[in-house]
Parts: structure tokens; C-alpha cells; sequence
């Protein structure tokens, strides 16, 4: 039966492996039109449609147990619906890679930004309202540590993506993050005294707290609002020995 082929030329005729249909084969989703007397599985045109059904299925994302079930037993209104689910299921997909593709893309520019900004020098910037979500508060003299972060774990999906805010106000530390919803707490649109830093001890960040006090001073503002301290957690990847922050505090000339 010449009009026949093998599972090798089958492979071929499909782009797929061997291994594959035998797989296929295994799993109950395809079978040969017969085997021959040198034990050959040979193949033709319905099992190619058939063939072609299954790899459409799988692409679609469809598991092999359900492919089994639908080659079965599904109806016209079965395989729709099951076509509906896929489509959701893609679509969520796709929402998930846009918000992965904006996060590397805000990632590469404030990268970008930080390279273009000469390290410990101080701006003055225009910084629009931000809400935040509380996370932890503790004391000026406490140190944030593992089990207050394992504790807390769900008030904060996302850890490495999120910039952790730390509030610096009435001798506490508000740890929190910004929310994009309106929320109680907020810190006030205005203009900021800043500088991004590098951190590689716990002593670096008093410093430049007290740096900070000291650049007000000398150029008379005077603060409205608490200390903020920014960690760029995604942004620490392009230093594997320094994490990066930002210092900031509403200013008004005196």
C-alpha cells in the first residue's frame, strides 16, 4: 500500500519528532492505519488530519488527557467552549508580557537616568502626588530584618519589583509602597531635594541622612514632609555589590 507512509516520513511531513507521536501514540490521541508484517506503523490521510487536530490542540495549550477526552466524546458546543477558555487563557498571557515589557522598559530608562546623573550630587525636582500602601513601621533604632519581612509577607506580592519607601518622620520608619489606587496615605506633589546613592552598609544610609540635613541647610530649605528613602530593589541587579537608593524631602526656599 504504496499510498501509505512510515512514522518517519510522518515526522517529516509534519515537523514534528518521531518521539512525539509515539507519545501521542501512547496517551491514546493517535493510532496508525495498520502495522505491517515488518512490524512498520504506517499512516495516511486521516491520520495526518488526526494528527494535525492534536498539534492545533497542544498548541492551543490544550493538556493530552483533555485532547483524549474531546477526540472522543466533544460536541461542536464542547469544542467551542474549550476554544473560549484558550482564548482567555492567552489573553491573560499577553496582559502578563505587556506588564513584564513595561517593567523592563521603566527599568533600562531609570537605569539610563541614573547613568546620566552624576552620583552624589543633589537635584531639585517636580515629583507628582504618590499614594502608599503601609507595610511595616518600627523604630528609628530598629533594623528591618528577615522575619519582620516573613511576617509581613502578605501585605506585598512582588517584593523584588517593588520600590521599598521608607518614611523617616517623629522618630519612626514607615516601610511602605506605592499604590496605584488612592489611598489614606499619601506624600504630597511638590518639589523634592534628592540624590541617588550606592549602599553597601547599614552606616551609608545614616550618612547620607545626616548629608541631607546638611544640604538644606546650606541652601536654607526648610522641609515639609518626612525624609523619604527609596531602595530601587530591580535596579540593584546592575550592581552585584551595592544596592541603589534614592534620598528625597519636600522642600520650601526659607
Amino acid at each position: 500500500m504504496k499510498e501509505y507512509i512510515t512514522i518517519s516520513e510522518l515526522s517529516k511531513l509534519m515537523n514534528v519528532s518521531v518521539h512525539q507521536i509515539r507519545y501521542f501514540e501512547e496517551k491514546g490521541v493517535l493510532y496508525p492505519a495498520y502495522t505491517d508484517t515488518n512490524q512498520y506503523r504506517m499512516y495516511g490521510i486521516p491520520e495526518i488530519y488526526q494528527l494535525s487536530h492534536v498539534l492545533l490542540l497542544r498548541k492551543l495549550n490544550i493538556p493530552v488527557q483533555q485532547i483524549k477526552e474531546s477526540v472522543m466524546s466533544y460536541s461542536t458546543e464542547d469544542y467551542r467552549h474549550l476554544l473560549e477558555i484558550s482564548l482567555r487563557d492567552i489573553e491573560a498571557e499577553i496582559d502578563q508580557l505587556i506588564q513584564l515589557k513595561q517593567f523592563i522598559q521603566r527599568t533600562l530608562k531609570e537605569h539610563n537616568e541614573t547613568q546620566n546623573t552624576p552620583k552624589e550630587n543633589y537635584e531639585v525636582k517636580y515629583v507628582e502626588t504618590r499614594f502608599m500602601n503601609k507595610w511595616i513601621e518600627f523604630s528609628e533604632e530598629e533594623q528591618i530584618n528577615a522575619r519582620n519581612l516573613y511576617e509581613k509577607r502578605g501585605h506585598l506580592t512582588n517584593l523584588f519589583e517593588s520600590d521599598l519607601h521608607y518614611l523617616y518622620a517623629d522618630d519612626k520608619v514607615t516601610l511602605c509602597f506605592e499604590s496605584n489606587e488612592s489611598t489614606d496615605m499619601r506624600l504630597e506633589k511638590g518639589k523634592y531635594l534628592t540624590k541617588r546613592f550606592l549602599v553597601t552598609e547599614e552606616n551609608d544610609i545614616l550618612e547620607e541622612i545626616n548629608k541631607l540635613h546638611e544640604a538644606q541647610t546650606e541652601k536654607q530649605y526648610a522641609s515639609l514632609g518626612p525624609i523619604v528613602l527609596i531602595e530601587r530593589s530591580y535596579l540593584s541587579m546592575f550592581d552585584n555589590h551595592n544596592l541603589i537608593y534614592e534620598i528625597q524631602v519636600k522642600i520650601s526656599e526659607v
